[in-house]
């Protein structure tokens, strides 16, 4: 009964405090306005002030508000409530209030009153070193002056935890405080304390209910792995590749991976029950105490459910009209009783690397709207039947073909090289094809080349736009090596992207005219007063501007002696001069396919011997050398820097006139300065690369190179000039006396040759590339060798199977200014000069 009374008597107290409810407005410090809260008036809203924003414009905050000029609103009422609620949801204000500043008959003034959030002065960091409070900054991308919002700091507070979970620490705890800075009242300094706690690794990595599958070949499938069998695998391979620390999101990754595994075993009913990981207490570990303060190890359980295998049974097709269901098994390549594999079925629907996917047949021949739907018709017991159902649509027909992000390249210059052309048929490969060509051309980032397809199903139209952006095309060569005693160092400088038509032209000079795909190149060599060379080229890429033929022109100058250690009076002093010029023509042929090229050139060199002894016997007088030159190509690599696929094969025949045998004068006893004043031989050269994806970016590149250099006039013998000199890392800019320098690895510098050069060799590489980095600013990869080669004095001596052997391993670093740089170290197996050598080389690559 008590209880009642209360109840009663607080619904009395309330209804008479309702009845009288009101709410008195200051306005001005003098009038008061008593407002009603049981009984809303309706006022047309007169004007509306904004105060204290002044780093927002007045119209958008009204805007968001929701209040203008002119409103009929109810006061109190829903629409001044919604307009705080509206500016407070932006996250840009600490309070929000709207004030009434006057009401005058039946219009009300409003104040809109706001406490901006303070701006970003700088961040602070505990608890960790300055090398990650760098990278922090880095990721956290937020600039000085960024307005502090509760969002700002739970996205750079997570990105803290992710950056650290990435490196196994999994129970990081942030704090982030918010200090006020007396000198810039409206800014703060935002203190981030982070304790990282302990490096989590994973002791065991536990799989339950694999019974077909062995736990090992589901490990393998798995980037994450346990202490143990981590330190198995890296036995093997760079520990880097090799992880056992617990990373959340690379897990759930790896526990994809082993249902795709399954998946393609034919286990279509395979699952991931549960997972689940608990921490090992410290006095079961087998570590020292260091790595028990600084490392929690877990055990981590996998319970797997396996289901059955399935295979394919019977494939059917509905809706091709086009290609016969014989033309589209053969490109299915599934064939019954294979078992059930759902992304193989996907994937030769679809795509594949090698192009031959049934899309690839519909989408070469113009059927870009072609699609093919894969449909379970049937299961039974182990058997699964399917039915693809093809629309074909109808052909598309290139409309439109632009290019955007060219700053610097002329359009002519990117449109000349694509096989994509107004009014031709929609054809991916052509498409593809056309990205390659500009990834070639080395004026674009490869990372961000993309063709867009935009189709116009209405019509039956295709509108392709290629986005480029632009890279840096002009490059330093910074080469240096040592060798015989001495460091070659070498300076150049490349311009691939030039344009000579734009020289005399001030605004084209931004700092160099560019655009136009021309090549220009300085190159200086020396070693101080001993050796120099300079040289210089230009080659066009397009002579005429119709078609794919390049001009290009070459002269250069060297020199060597023996200053440096004798002067040039004494009888001991020696000298070599060479001075040269090379013009060249090469054209892409159509035929066999136009992926070949044809080059021809027109060689002539000068050399002027003062005691300097190119063989025993001939070390005083002048040679002329003029040689014509053919070469026969192709080339079909997917990219220049790091390739996946493709191959590249070369086929070059050298010779001189034959002036021995077109002349009376016998040879058998004439002096060498007159049996070599005209140089003669005949070389040929072949080389052949192929690169083989073997899984996900890991390639395998085999290549050989063979060369002869053969002679007319048995009286004359071998040229003494552009012999072959085998071994090491072969520095190409050492070339006074016509050689070529062969690169082998484990070896020191030119050292399977004999001293005066070899007249055969061959070399044959087995290298298997793993990439590190891959981006705009750089590329690198870890590379690991096998190489066997060997030179002959002639082709009587030539053995092909008798060679020196190597082994090793290198890295390589591209950067667009510099080009590329390799360390390599290598151990030869065979003979005096084998045995562990490194190796080093800027702007060339040692193949």
């Amino acid at each position: 009964m008590k209880h009642k009374r209360k109840i009663l008597i607080l619904i009395l107290m309330m209804l008479a405090t309702g009845l009288g409810a009101q709410a008195q407005v200051i306005v001005g410090g003098e009038r008061i306005y008593d407002i009603d809260y049981l009984t809303p008036k309706t006022y047309e809203i007169g004007g509306i002030t904004v105060e204290n924003g002044e780093h927002f414009d007045q119209r958008m905050i009204l805007l968001v508000a929701g209040l203008q000029v002119g409103d009929v609103i109810k006061v109190p009422g829903d629409k001044i409530s919604t307009a705080i609620d509206n500016l407070w949801n932006q996250g840009l204000f600490d309070d929000v209030q709207v004030r009434v500043t006057r009401i005058q008959d039946d219009k009300i003034f409003l104040n809109i009153v706001l406490q901006e959030r303070p701006k970003l002065l700088a961040f602070r960091f505990r608890g960790i070193s300055g090398n990650d409070a760098d990278k922090l900054l880095k990721e956290f991308d937020v600039h000085v002056g960024a307005m502090v919002t509760d969002n700002m700091i739970q996205t750079t507070t997570n990105k803290a935890r992710a950056h650290y979970a990435q490196k196994g620490f999994t129970n990081v705890k942030v704090d982030v405080q918010s200090v006020s800075d007396t000198a810039h009242p409206d800014q703060v300094v935002l203190v981030y304390k982070i304790d990282k706690g302990k490096r989590v690794k994973i002791d065991s990595l536990i799989f339950e209910g694999n019974e077909k599958i062995a736990t090992k070949k589901l490990k393998r499938r798995m980037k994450t792995h346990d202490v143990h069998y981590a330190k198995s695998l890296n036995v093997l391979s760079p520990g880097f590749w090799r992880r056992s620390k617990y990373r959340e999101a690379e897990f759930n990754e790896d526990l994809e991976k082993v249902v795709d595994y399954y998946n393609e075993k034919g286990y279509r009913d395979a699952r991931i029950v549960m997972d689940t990981m608990w921490q090992v207490p410290s006095e079961e570990l087998n570590i020292s105490k260091g790595k028990k303060k600084r490392q929690d190890r877990v055990k981590v359980l996998v319970r797997v459910h396996e289901g059955n295998p399935y295979y394919f049974r019977n494939i059917t097709f509905s809706g091709n009209t086009v290609y016969t269901d014989e033309q589209l098994y053969k490109n299915l390549r599934i064939s019954k009783g294979d078992p059930y594999n759902r992304t193989v079925l996907e994937n030769n629907l679809t795509y594949n690397p090698s192009g031959t996917d049934i899309s690839s047949m519909y989408m070469d021949n113009g059927y870009l709207f072609f699609n093919a739907t894969p449909v379970e018709v049937a299961v039974e017991n182990d058997s699964i039947d399917i039915e693809i159902r093809i629309y074909e649509g109808k052909q598309a027909r290139i409309r439109n073909v632009t290019v955007e992000g060219n700053t610097v390249t002329n359009d002519k210059i990117i449109m000349r090289e694509l096989h994509t052309k107004p009014g031709d048929l929609f054809n991916r490969e052509a498409l593809l094809r056309s990205r390659r060509e500009l990834i070639t051309l080395g004026y674009f980032k490869e990372e961000t080349l993309i063709p867009e397809p935009r189709p116009d199903s209405k019509n039956g139209t295709v509108d392709i736009v290629y986005k480029v952006e632009e890279n840096q095309t002009s490059k330093i060569q910074l080469q240096g090596g040592y060798g015989n005693r001495m460091i070659i160092g070498q300076l150049g400088l490349e311009l691939n992207n030039f344009s000579a038509r734009n020289i005399f032209n001030k605004k084209a000079w931004q700092p160099l005219p560019a655009g136009d795909g021309q090549r220009l190149s300085f190159n200086i060599v020396s070693n101080g007063s001993y050796y120099y060379s300079f040289g210089a080229g230009f080659t066009e890429p397009w002579l005429g501007g119709k078609r794919p033929q390049s001009l290009s022109v070459n002269a250069y100058h060297m020199f060597s002696n023996t200053g440096y250690w004798v002067d040039r009076d004494d009888p001991d002093y020696k000298s070599i001069r060479t001075r040269g010029a090379t013009v060249s023509l090469t054209r892409r042929l159509k035929w066999p396919d136009d992926y070949f090229f044809l080059a021809q050139s027109i060689q002539y060199k000068f050399y002027t011997l003062n005691n300097y002894p190119i063989t025993t016997d001939f070390k005083d007088g002048h040679s002329h050398d003029l040689s014509y030159s053919i070469t026969l190509m192709r080339n079909s690599y997917d990219s220049p820097i790091y390739t996946r696929s493709g191959s590249e094969l070369s086929v070059m025949a050298q010779l001189t006139p034959p002036y021995s045998l077109l002349s009376s004068k016998d040879y058998t006893d004439m002096e060498v300065v007159d049996k070599y004043k005209l140089v003669e031989y005949y070389k040929i050269n072949i080389r052949g690369s192929w690169m083989l994806n073997l899984i996900g970016d890991v390639v395998l590149n085999t290549r050989f190179r063979l060369g002869y250099l053969g002679y007319y006039n048995k009286n004359i013998g071998t040229a003494p000039f552009g012999r072959y000199y085998l071994g090491g890392d072969a520095l190409a800019s050492y070339v006074y006396d016509g050689r070529e320098v062969v690169p082998m690895r484990g070896y020191e510098n030119y050292k399977l040759s004999s001293s005066e050069g070899s007249a055969v060799y061959d070399r044959f590489t087995l290298e298997l590339r793993q990439p590190i980095i891959e981006s705009a600013a750089a590329t690198i990869w870890a590379l690991g060798f096998l190489e066997g080669g060997n030179a002959w004095n002639s082709i009587k001596d030539f053995e092909p199977f008798k060679m020196y052997n190597s082994a090793g391993l290198g890295i390589r670093l591209y950067m667009p200014m510099i080009g590329l740089i390799g360390f390599d170290w290598g151990y030869g197996f065979d003979g005096l000069y084998g045995g562990s050598h490194f190796h080093f080389s800027i702007g060339t690559s040692i193949d």
